[in-house]
């Protein structure tokens, strides 16, 4: 990693009684503790999540982190920590960052050090000024300094409101000598929890919560280029994944709302419309001749699902602004369809890894894609490559499983 990016929130069907019975301890790490990591850049001593949810959908999220670095390149990786979150949802508090250097003092690292500061990919575009990084910056860090913080997100405001989700993978890029992993829930709640082989875990229940926990270390230093190794990481399924999504059908019909409000055509949109069909003599060509539109002159905003939140934005404005992310854009071609009349549905996919359909959760989904039913066909369409041909999909999306929503809120 360049700098100590580190996220923040990331969530199977089982009641917690059942969760209970299946979790079994927490095994040790084969390896010793004592093992040589001197020539490694820097040892996570200690990394912490501590994730609680409530009833309503809301919830928080705490960090606590405690790294000793062994080098400058080490330092030079930890001299900035950046935490990306959505100011309209989300809220990041800094608790503390403390430096223990080397010679026994310890130098806490002023609030001023603190700045937020617009998501890079969407410094060009105001409609998402929403998608914020918190950038604290460790000025004085050494070679032989421990590097400590605790940092909490907040979920102000529930995306899907009684709802809540979360997943989070272990560690594997460096040597992090004792990870923790808790998540405290209502007892009341049933939830799909599902934990991989190697991420034991342990429950208990008590005052209404219910609160799991997982011990894990990773003692093998990481090999190879790193971002390669967090590309293949985005490519696993996560080790620990927990929604209270009952269904697939009712992911849909939360999303599905969500993309009704959005993509209605506006006066606007069906003059629009109307122009870009004008003399197409097949219905295909009329879905071509929309889709050439919204692929090649509203502009893309490499935004990853949901980052931006999970309501998109209204198809009229989309229209006005010229861009928007992969939401944003099935919304559009959705609202330009329609005024053609065609019927359209949504297909939520997950670009870099396989989906899990046992766990209903969207943060499975990374893009949005759009499709209609012509004849005995399905037109799928990805308006986010604007020199993709019609109907062609990028390899990253092909021969994957969606979850394709209906306009009235069907999914499959």
């Amino acid at each position: 990693m360049n700098r100590a990016s580190l996220a923040l929130f990331g969530l199977l069907l089982m009641s917690p009684a059942a969760a209970n019975a299946q979790a079994p301890a927490a095994k040790a790490p084969a390896e010793k503790l004592s093992a040589d990591y001197s020539h490694e850049p820097f040892v996570i001593e200690r990394y912490a999540t501590i994730a609680r949810f409530e009833n309503d959908g809301t919830g928080e999220e705490t960090l606590r982190v405690r790294a000793k670095i062994q080098s400058d390149a080490g330092a030079q990786q930890w001299s900035e920590l950046v935490f990306g979150y959505n100011a309209s949802t989300e809220a990041i508090d800094v608790h503390y960052v403390r430096l223990h250097k080397a010679d026994r003092t310890t130098v806490e690292i002023a609030a001023d050090a603190t700045k937020d500061a617009p998501a890079p990919t969407v410094r060009d575009f105001p409609a998402y000024a929403n998608c914020k990084e918190k950038h604290i910056a460790v000025a004085s860090l050494a070679p032989g300094d421990t590097l400590e913080y605790e940092i909490a997100k907040r979920i102000v405001a529930a995306e899907a409101p009684g709802e809540f989700w979360f997943e989070h993978r272990f560690i594997d890029s460096a040597v992090v000598l004792d990870e923790r992993l808790e998540i405290s829930a209502p007892s009341t709640r049933t939830l799909t929890l599902k934990s991989s082989p190697a991420s034991t875990y342990t429950s208990q229940t008590a005052g209404g919560r219910t609160i799991y926990r997982w011990k894990r270390a990773n003692l093998k230093p990481a090999a190879g280029d790193s971002q390669k190794t967090a590309d293949q990481s985005k490519a696993k399924s996560p080790d620990v994944q927990l929604t209270t999504f009952a269904s697939w059908a009712q992911v849909a019909r939360w999303y599905a709302k969500l993309v009704q409000a959005a993509a209605q055509p506006t006066p606007e949109i069906r003059a629009k419309t109307q122009d870009l069909i004008a003399g197409s003599a097949t219905d295909l060509d009329k879905i071509r001749a929309i889709y050439d539109f919204v692929s090649k002159s509203i502009r893309f905003t490499p935004l990853t699902f949901g980052a931006a939140g999970y309501q998109p934005r209204a198809a009229g404005e989309v229209l006005t602004s010229q861009y928007g992310n992969s939401e944003d854009k099935n919304a559009i071609l959705s609202a330009m369809l329609q005024a053609a009349g065609f019927s359209t549905e949504t297909a939520l996919i997950p670009s870099s890894r396989k989906l899990d359909a046992a766990v209903p959760s969207p943060a499975q989904f990374d893009h949005v894609i759009t499709v209609v039913a012509l004849a005995k066909d399905l037109i799928w369409m990805d308006s986010t490559v604007d020199v993709a041909p019609f109907r062609m999909l990028a390899s990253g999306l092909r021969k994957k499983a969606v979850l394709l929503i209906a306009g009235d809120g069907a999914g499959k």
